[in-house]
């Protein structure tokens, strides 16, 4: 049979929002059959003419790599139709390579894992910082068993993982190991790879609320009078060598707390501050698209400008930026802030990013619904606000402990009722002896 595979789009399909989608034209006996490989590129990224990705097309080298590795898997199926005598046709070549019959299909759940993500990151669905975070999975799971097939995962597999896990890591490295395993056994359940879905019963959890830095609102306001005051102006960095010359640093620290206090007035992150724009604001609003996105897709958020905040932006500024010297690097930050809260007097580590914990704890004790201050701190899920919510209830706990010392106050008074009342059946002889012998126990510990 004369069978031939070649990369090729097809430009007349093109979808609503100018995609089309990749596809592999396999010729069987001189008729063209088109192999939908499940992704999709601008239309403007494909050559027709030379039937190709344009280069210079974001992602060129890894969509390319993809396409290869597709017309492998394609004639590696043809080989294996041929091997075993089969009939070569295209709808039994697109049922194995879509998997419904699961020939040449691997059962391994680590090569299964490694292809997703592969798919995900070429789709720019996944971060760099998400993907190291799986591949960290990926090896822990590894250490408790090198060799998984997706069909060893199951409660009892899960739960002698757990016991695996417990001695030798921490209980938000076990949640995220189990996250992991729960994302890509869910897939392979709803594609029909595993019939039984091994978390019906099995209970992830939560991630144990780790302890974040804030600012107390009257360090706020200290901070905030330090601003007023350009005390940081008259900073000076001493040379450390002769060679050296002293540096005017007080400026970068003057600007730099400028810009953790506009975070702590809006719940900025670092990254969108540094972005942050005079175009951004909009009729007494920041309008922003933040920085850190989810599957590719940035949230934008709507933050009302108040006064304290409306005090930082130099909106007068002919310049299109709105502070007085540009964000530094996040290490860079942390090191100003680290020496500026030294100056005020502060003794707490309160990096750029518990600025933004500043802001979300105590609008939650200022009494804001976590709903709005979820929407402004751009939170996809109410849960991740949630994490605030709890630290604000362990600070009203802490405070109600203050009703525990109330009988302890009550004892006390007691005991100088009692004591006042003991005094005054005294006579005054005795009263004259009392103080007495106070006096001799006070003069001999004097010398």
């Amino acid at each position: 049979m004369n069978v031939s595979i070649n990369f090729e789009c097809r430009p007349g399909y093109v979808s609503k929002n100018g995609t089309i989608p990749l596809t592999l034209r396999i010729t069987l006996n001189r008729k063209n059959n088109y192999l939908n490989l499940g992704r999709k590129i601008s239309v403007d990224q494909y050559d027709p003419k030379l039937k190709r990705i344009k280069p210079g097309t974001k992602g060129y080298t890894q969509i390319n790599s993809f396409i290869r590795r597709q017309e492998v898997k394609v004639d590696n199926i043809i080989d294996e139709l041929e091997r075993t005598d089969q009939a070569i046709t295209f709808k039994k070549i697109k049922d194995v390579y879509r998997g419904i019959t699961g020939k040449l299909q691997t059962n391994d759940f680590y090569e299964y894992v490694e292809g997703e993500l592969e798919r995900e990151k070429e789709e720019t669905q996944i971060k760099e910082s998400t993907l190291r975070g799986y591949r960290n999975q990926i090896d822990i799971l590894k250490g408790f068993q090198s060799k998984l097939t997706v069909h060893e995962i199951d409660e009892e597999f899960l739960g002698k993982l757990k016991k695996y896990l417990m001695p030798k890591y921490a209980a938000n490295t076990q949640y995220h190991v189990f996250s992991f395993l729960r994302k890509y056994t869910l897939r392979l359940h709803k594609s029909g790879e595993i019939k039984k879905y091994p978390f019906t019963n099995f209970t992830v959890g939560q991630p144990e609320l780790v302890e974040v830095s804030y600012l107390e609102p009257e360090e706020i306001t200290k901070l905030h009078d330090l601003y007023d005051s350009k005390e940081l102006l008259k900073h000076i960095k001493k040379a450390t060598s002769k060679h050296a010359q002293d540096f005017h640093i007080g400026a970068r620290y003057q600007s730099t707390l400028q810009q953790a206090l506009v975070a702590c007035y809006c719940g900025l992150r670092h990254s969108d501050v540094k972005t942050l724009r005079k175009e951004h604001i909009q009729n007494g609003y920041i309008v922003k698209a933040m920085e850190k996105d989810r599957l590719g897709k940035k949230k934008t958020v709507r933050i009302p400008i108040k006064a304290r905040l409306l005090s930082l932006l130099n909106l007068d500024e002919k310049s299109d930026l709105l502070f007085e010297q540009p964000v530094q690097e996040n290490g860079t930050t942390n090191n100003y802030l680290k020496e500026i809260l030294k100056i005020a007097g502060i003794d707490k580590h309160v990096t750029f990013h518990g600025f933004r914990h500043t802001f979300a704890i105590n609008s939650l004790l200022l009494g804001l619904k976590i709903e709005v201050v979820s929407d402004i701190l751009g939170h996809s899920e109410l849960t991740t606000t949630q994490r605030y919510a709890r630290v604000v209830d362990r600070l009203r706990e802490k405070e109600m402990d203050k009703w525990d010392s109330f009988n302890d106050l009550k004892t006390l008074d007691s005991q100088r009722q009692e004591l006042i009342s003991k005094i005054n059946q005294l006579d005054q002889d005795q009263i004259a002896r009392i103080i007495g012998q106070v006096d001799e126990l006070l003069l001999g510990k004097s010398k």
